[in-house]
C-alpha cells in the first residue's frame, strides 16, 4: 500500500485533542489501538532513520489515536496506519494478510555494498528527557544503558543480521502485518521525512482520552521491548494485558485514575522494581517519613501495630482492627489497592496493599475517618489528620543491640561496616546473631558477610541485554562475572539467623541467595519479593517516571525472579502477637538460636 500523497493532509486534518466526554472503548476500537501500540513501539525503537529517532512520539500518538480508533475494518485500519506512520518511517510495509499477499515478494530494495545502519540497545538508553539526576546516578554507578544507531558494512553487517534477520515481520492483528526493515542504507538513514504533526505535545496528562491512551501505549512498549525476564513477561500474559489497560484508561478523568490504570497494568508483572508515578523536576521520588501508626494484615484483618503517636494513645492501641475507612469497608479499599501491587502471589499483594493504605489515603485527602474495633469487640469512629500519624526517621534504636542474653541483633538496613567493627568484641562473644533483612540492607552488608564465612563468597552475575530487534528477538547478553570474595578475619563463629519477608528483594535478595547457597545461616520469616537486577528508568510523556528491571541476574542457584526465595522456617504473625507488640519472626529466630549448640 502507498498512501504517502494523502498522508500529510490526513495528519493535518486530525484534531489535536478530543473534546468529547470520556467514553468506553468498543472491542473494535481496542483492537485498532492495540495495533497502533505495537506499530509505534516497533518503529520508535527499531527503525534506524536519524530523523525518525528525534520524533515526539507523544505527538505522533495523540495525533494518530482518533483516526485509528474509528477505523471500521482491518482494511481501513491498515490504510490508516499506513497513512499515519509511513511518512515517519518510509521503508516500512503494512499488508493485509492474505494468500496473495503472502506470495508477493518483499518490497525492500537491496542493501548494496556500503554501510548499513541499525539500532542497538543496551537495555534502554532513550526516554531519559527531564531526568538529569537519574542519568547522573546511572553514570556514577557505572551502569551503561545506551541506545544508539550504529553503522556496519560487509561481513560485519552480515554477522549481526544473519539469515534474513534484516527484516522483521510482526502481526498487528490477525490480518494486518508489519514488515519493518531493521537495517537501512546510508541514504535511507539520512532521508528527511515528509510530514507535519502540527503543535507539539509537550506533556501528557489525563485531560483527554488521546493523552491517557498514549500514556498506556508508551508504558506498555517499554516493558514489551526491554523487560529482560521474558519468561516472567510471558507468564503475565503481557500482550493480552494491553487491551484491558486501554479500556481502563479511556474513560478516566483524573491523573489518579490514569495512574491506577498504569499501575494495574504493571502489576501483572511480579516485579517490585516496576512502578510509575508523577515525574519530579529531578526525576527522583520523594521519600516521606514513615508512619508511626502502621497497619499490617493478620488473619485477614487490618491490625494496628508499631508505636502509636503519644497524642493518640488514649484512642487506639496495638492490636486494634481497622474495619472501615470513610464509611467504606476496609476490605473494599484493599480489593482496589491489591490490583495495583506487583507481587509474587495475591496474598502478598494484599499484604503490600495494607502497608500502602495510609499513603494512598493521604495522597487523596488531608484526613480520613477510621472505624476501629478493640479486643473486646467495641467499635469507635475517629477522624485523624494524616500529619498526626507521621513518625520520624531520627528516633530509632541502634543498628546493633543485644536482644537476649548473648544474642545480638543486626539491623541490616542501617548497619554500616564501622558499626560492625565497633561491635566485633560483642559479636565474637555472642551465642547467636540475628541479621534482619526485612528492609533493604545497606551495601556494607556484603562486606560484613565475609566475616561470616571461612570460604570465598561468589554472588550472582548481572547481564545486560543487547537488542537489535523488536520484542526481545535474538537478544545477546553481556555480563559481569562476579569476583570471588575471600573471607575476612575475624571470623564470627556464632550461629546466625537471617530474617526475610516480602520487602526482601533486589539487593536484599542478592544477600539472601548468597546466604542460602553458602549456608551462612538459617532463613526465618516469609518468602522474599522475587525481584532482582539493576533498575532502569524512563520518562513517559514528560509527565510520569517509569521504573523497571533493566539488567537481569543470572542466578547460580534456583531462579527466584517472580517467585521469591522460601525461608527455612516460615513464620506468619498472629493478631495476638501484634497486639502484644511482639516481633514473631524475631521471636522464632531467638528460640532457634537458644536451642542451637554453642559456637566452637
Amino acid at each position: 500500500m502507498n498512501f504517502l500523497r494523502s498522508s500529510v493532509l490526513l495528519l493535518l486534518a486530525l484534531p489535536f485533542a478530543s473534546s468529547a466526554s470520556p467514553a468506553p472503548l468498543t472491542a473494535r476500537e481496542t483492537r485498532n489501538l492495540t495495533a497502533l501500540t505495537k506499530l509505534v513501539g516497533d518503529v520508535k525503537y527499531f527503525y534506524p532513520n536519524r530523523h525518525t529517532a528525534r520524533l515526539s512520539w507523544e505527538t505522533v500518538l495523540v495525533r494518530s489515536i482518533p483516526a485509528v480508533r474509528h477505523a471500521r475494518t482491518d482494511a481501513a485500519l491498515a490504510r490508516t496506519l499506513d497513512s499515519l506512520l509511513r511518512p515517519l518511517a518510509p521503508e516500512i510495509l503494512l499488508r493485509l494478510h492474505t494468500a496473495a499477499a503472502e506470495s508477493e515478494p518483499a518490497g525492500f530494495a537491496p542493501m548494496g555494498t556500503g554501510p548499513v545502519y541499525f539500532w542497538e540497545h543496551h537495555s534502554l538508553g532513550r526516554d531519559k528527557a527531564g531526568l538529569p539526576v537519574v542519568r547522573l546516578m546511572l553514570k556514577l554507578a557505572g551502569i551503561p544503558y545506551a541506545s544508539t544507531i550504529r553503522a556496519a558494512a560487509g561481513a560485519a553487517a552480515d554477522s549481526l543480521f544473519p539469515n534474513e534477520q534484516r527484516r522483521y515481520t510482526a502481526a498487528l492483528t490477525d490480518s494486518v502485518r508489519l514488515e519493518l526493515p531493521l537495517v537501512l542504507t546510508a541514504a535511507q538513514y539520512r532521508q528527511r521525512l515528509s510530514y507535519h504533526l502540527g503543535r507539539r505535545v509537550r506533556r501528557l496528562s489525563a485531560r483527554t482520552p488521546e493523552h491517557r491512551l498514549a500514556t498506556i501505549m508508551l508504558v506498555w512498549n517499554v516493558l514489551q521491548h526491554f523487560y529482560p525476564y521474558r519468561a516472567v513477561l510471558a507468564r503475565a500474559q503481557w500482550e493480552a494485558a494491553l487491551g484491558p489497560a486501554l479500556r481502563q484508561a479511556a474513560p478516566a478523568t483524573t491523573e489518579a485514575e490514569l495512574l491506577a490504570a498504569c499501575r494495574t497494568l504493571l502489576a501483572r508483572l511480579p516485579d517490585r522494581h516496576v512502578a510509575i508515578g508523577p515525574k519530579t523536576r529531578t526525576g527522583l521520588r520523594i521519600v516521606e517519613p514513615p508512619w508511626a501508626l502502621r497497619l499490617v494484615l493478620a488473619e485477614d484483618q487490618v491490625v494496628v501495630v508499631q508505636q502509636v503517636p503519644p497524642r493518640l494513645r488514649t484512642q487506639v492501641v496495638p492490636g486494634d482492627v481497622v474495619t472501615h475507612v470513610n464509611g467504606r469497608p476496609v476490605a473494599h479499599w484493599l480489593d482496589s489497592l491489591q490490583l495495583m501491587q506487583p507481587a509474587t502471589t495475591p496474598a502478598v499483594a494484599r499484604q503490600l496493599a495494607t502497608g500502602q493504605l495510609l499513603s494512598q489515603l493521604a495522597a487523596a485527602a488531608p484526613a480520613a475517618t477510621f472505624t476501629l474495633r478493640d479486643s473486646l469487640g467495641h467499635s469507635t469512629c475517629l477522624r485523624w489528620a494524616f500529619r498526626q500519624l507521621r513518625g520520624s526517621l531520627y528516633q530509632q534504636l541502634p543498628p546493633v543491640r543485644e536482644v537476649a542474653p548473648g544474642l545480638v541483633y543486626l539491623e541490616a538496613a542501617r548497619l554500616r561496616y564501622a558499626d560492625f567493627r565497633r561491635a566485633l568484641p560483642q559479636l565474637q562473644a555472642a551465642r547467636g546473631v540475628v541479621i534482619d533483612l526485612r528492609q533493604r540492607p545497606h551495601y556494607d552488608l556484603l562486606r560484613i558477610l565475609l566475616h561470616f564465612s571461612q570460604q570465598p563468597l561468589i554472588s550472582d552475575s548481572l547481564t545486560m541485554p543487547m537488542l537489535r530487534q523488536p520484542n526481545f528477538e535474538h537478544p545477546k547478553f553481556s555480563g559481569e562475572q562476579a569476583a570471588r570474595k575471600p573471607p575476612q578475619l575475624p571470623f564470627i563463629a556464632a550461629p546466625k539467623v537471617f530474617l526475610t519477608g516480602p520487602h526482601t528483594y533486589s539487593y536484599g535478595e542478592t544477600i539472601t541467595e548468597l546466604v542460602r547457597r553458602h549456608q551462612l545461616g538459617l532463613l526465618v520469616g516469609q518468602p522474599t519479593g522475587g525481584t532482582n537486577g539493576e533498575m532502569n528508568f524512563a520518562a513517559i510523556g514528560r509527565a510520569f517516571l517509569l521504573s523497571w528491571t533493566g539488567r537481569r541476574v543470572v542466578s547460580r542457584g534456583q531462579p527466584y525472579q517472580g517467585t521469591g526465595l522460601t525461608p527455612d522456617l516460615l513464620v506468619v504473625p498472629t493478631r495476638r502477637q501484634l497486639a502484644r507488640q511482639q516481633d514473631a519472626e524475631l521471636l522464632q529466630a531467638l528460640e532457634w538460636l537458644q536451642q542451637a549448640p554453642p559456637p566452637r
